[in-house]
């Protein structure tokens, strides 16, 4: 029997990523699906070829909320799932109790989410510490969710892996390292602009071919790139090699699917921890991921441990833990690639 099932993902693309095996399973042929995504992870919706897609704020409102009443009111859901621990959903729970609802709860430092009093309506539920280091990632844990263990999908059969668009593949190498660039992160570790670049041209001496994308917002470090490297304007989709340096190319304004494709084709990915991070272990793909947090007293580390073990616990990928010393950061990041 064909269940209609309704799946709460509104959150930022790499908590998308962390579901995706969890959601995978749940896109089954015997289920018809509705995934309500955020304006923020929302650049993914080409993942669930079988599901109903929909977009809604990443914090809701009072429209929103009333949405969700008049939706569940008017469809037969026989499972909702809540994969984005908000607490509006939960109390959807209490209120239709004939739906079984799975969902994700959180045991944080100053209060529960929900109330144990509202886990009492969860079909299904397990159960993310953020005051202790998890046994399980929060990425698997959330397979517990899926009653039936033959159900479930590991290798994501169930999704629609992109394509590499004509323009960019006709346009680069067959081998080379990828990198993301925010703007925010490297400021920190004072790898902005022409440190950066110095950056890159270490990295050349390693890797005959360099490609990287930046933040899609409008930067002054995005502006430096367009001036500086041969670059591929993904938003026009006009490609600009000038006489520049042929082995590193900027990639502008890259949207979602030319994203998860290109680290498809890419040997290795230099990356700080997140969104890139979760399509590497997606795609098996080798990827180095860097940090930048200030320890200031030993509850600090417990509490990025604790953190750790949330989002990548067994997940076998490489981490460089960097400072604001542009020569040793450039100069660890060279050793480890």
């Amino acid at each position: 029997m064909k269940k209609n099932i309704l799946i709460l993902k509104n959150d930022k693309g790499g908590d998308l990523l962390n579901s995706i095996k969890c959601i995978s399973s749940i896109l089954n042929k015997n289920n018809k699906v509705t995934i309500y995504l955020s304006q923020f992870n929302y650049g993914f919706a080409f993942l669930f070829k079988n599901a109903l897609v929909k977009k809604i704020n990443y914090d809701l409102n009072l429209i929103n909320k009333l949405h969700f009443l008049y939706l569940i009111l008017r469809n037969n859901y026989d499972e909702i799932y809540i994969l984005t621990p908000k607490n509006f959903y939960y109390f959807l729970s209490f209120i239709f109790r004939k739906i079984k609802f799975f969902g994700i709860t959180v045991n944080g430092v100053r209060r529960y989410r929900p109330s144990l009093f509202l886990r009492k309506f969860l079909y299904k539920f397990v159960t993310i510490d953020r005051k202790n280091i998890n046994l399980k990632s929060s990425s698997e844990l959330q397979l517990e969710l899926i009653a039936n263990e033959n159900l479930l999908d590991l290798d994501c059969k169930n999704l629609n892996t992109p394509q590499l668009e004509n323009y960019i593949k006709e346009n680069i190498p067959t081998e080379f390292i990828f990198i993301q660039y925010k703007e925010n992160f490297y400021n920190k570790i004072n790898l902005k602009t022409n440190n950066f670049d110095l950056l890159l041209n270490q990295i050349n001496i390693k890797f005959k071919y360099i490609i990287f994308f930046s933040d899609i917002e409008k930067t002054s470090s995005n502006n430096f790139f367009l001036e500086k490297y041969n670059f591929i304007d993904c938003e026009r989709k006009i490609v600009n090699f000038e006489n520049k340096d042929p082995n590193i190319i900027y990639l502008h304004n890259i949207n979602s699917e030319n994203l998860f494709s290109i680290i498809e084709n890419s040997k290795i990915v230099l990356c700080p921890h997140g969104l890139l991070t979760h399509i590497c272990k997606f795609y098996k793909k080798e990827s180095i991921n860097i940090f930048n947090f200030t320890i200031k007293n030993k509850a600090d580390v417990i509490h990025q441990k604790i953190a750790f073990s949330e989002w990548y616990k067994n997940m076998s990928i490489k981490f460089l833990f960097l400072n604001s010393d542009t020569k040793k950061t450039i100069n660890k990041i060279i050793k480890n690639l």
